[in-house]
């Protein structure tokens, strides 16, 4: 067998596993992202593949085109302030209490202790959506939470760039990060939505579902590596590619003729991408290197916690809302990409990786666990599935 035929037949294993155990998962009523979790951190193998690479270009730009073409347009325009809210300073201030409660144990240096915060100041929008599906919730709090954890990613990975570069005594004045962060962020949209706008051309020339499912997936991988090779931020890229092209749509129905159809199409591929992602994010987790750090773990897990509870008040008014934010903080598969894609020779390389394991591994485990069964209580009224969030 070639090295071809074997990665290929490696990937199917891997997506068949992840499927049966997603539909066990689901027999029981388990959320999927923490059975494949759970089950993939103890199976003592790698990945069929490189992780942080594969992560970045294969499957983020499915996973948040899907998340955000499934958007509620109206509910997004009106939540937009909060979103920005905690997507932009609400990174940075989670990165900063992550930081400043590592330094403040002495369990890192300050520069090590940043660069941990960067890499798990992201949520996961994956194990989030997926949840969301299943649970009535406000269309303004979901969005929210959506919006929330598609934006953050951007700008975490931005603020990984940074701290990266300082902990390698490569320091830029902050004034020139924020406006170069800032330009990513607002280069990364504007690709986004011109591409957006582009395919929504293209597509008023055909009514076959196939090709607007084809042009649609060329959209989410143009938008993604189009931003990259220019500097800006990929996920902002996607999520505005699919933003405009919903909206285009939306005004112009005949932009895409068959919704249901593509609709369906990248249900169908979220869901292979997320049991591929989460399956291999329990692979890579290795459970027994979490002791070895016992006090860096236990502060970094509790100062992931209290930053999340910072940013759930700051959120929302109702205690409802405010209990959804806080669990839907899970983090995942990005940040043990940014974790392992650091230079081996980089000071506190091992301990920054234990820790983001732990991270991983109590977010998605114990807050995914208990999203959905919190979720159904708080909102079993049928009223309170209607009107926006406060």
């Amino acid at each position: 067998m070639n090295d071809v035929a074997h990665g290929v037949a490696a990937f199917v294993v891997l997506l068949g596993a992840a499927a049966l155990v997603a539909i066990l998962a689901e027999r029981i009523r388990v959320p999927a992202a923490v059975a494949l979790v759970a089950i993939g951190a103890l199976v003592p193998i790698a990945p069929p593949f490189a992780f942080g690479d594969t992560l970045l270009f294969v499957f983020l730009p499915p996973l948040i085109f899907e998340a955000a073409w499934n958007l509620d347009l109206a509910a997004l325009r009106r939540t937009a302030w909060r979103i920005a809210l905690l997507a932009v300073p609400g990174t940075l201030a989670t990165a900063a209490i992550v930081a400043g409660s590592l330094v403040a144990v002495q369990a890192l240096p300050f520069a090590p202790a940043l660069l941990f915060g960067a890499i798990v100041a992201a949520t996961d929008p994956v194990a989030v959506v997926a949840v969301f599906r299943r649970v009535v919730v406000p269309v303004d709090l979901r969005t929210l939470v959506e919006g929330e954890s598609l934006a953050n990613d951007g700008v975490a990975l931005i603020l990984f760039a940074f701290a990266l570069a300082l902990a390698a005594g490569q320091p830029t004045p902050v004034g020139a990060d924020t406006l170069l962060g800032l330009a990513e962020i607002a280069g990364g949209a504007a690709i986004g939505a011109i591409a957006g706008v582009v395919c929504a051309g293209v597509l008023r020339a055909t009514s076959a579902s196939e090709y607007e499912i084809t042009v649609t997936i060329v959209l989410a991988y143009v938008a993604y590596l189009a931003a990259t090779a220019l500097h800006c931020s990929g996920i902002f890229a996607t999520a505005a590619g699919a933003i405009a092209l919903r909206a285009v749509a939306a005004r112009m129905p005949r932009a895409i003729s068959n919704a249901d159809d593509v609709d369906r199409a990248w249900s169908a591929l979220a869901f292979v991408a997320n049991a591929v992602v989460f399956i291999a994010t329990g692979l890579l987790i290795r459970p027994e290197r979490i002791a070895h750090e016992p006090g860096l773990v236990v502060t970094a897990v509790a100062a992931v916690a209290l930053a999340r509870v910072v940013l759930a008040l700051l959120a929302t008014r109702d205690r409802a809302g405010r209990i959804t934010v806080f669990l839907a903080g899970m983090r995942g598969a990005l940040p043990l990409a940014l974790a392992l894609s650091l230079p081996d020779a980089q000071p506190y390389r091992a301990q920054i990786i234990d820790a983001t394991f732990a991270v991983v591994l109590a977010t998605i485990v114990v807050q995914g666990a208990s999203l959905e069964p919190v979720l159904r209580r708080l909102f079993a009224a049928p009223k309170a599935a209607e009107g926006p969030a406060s």
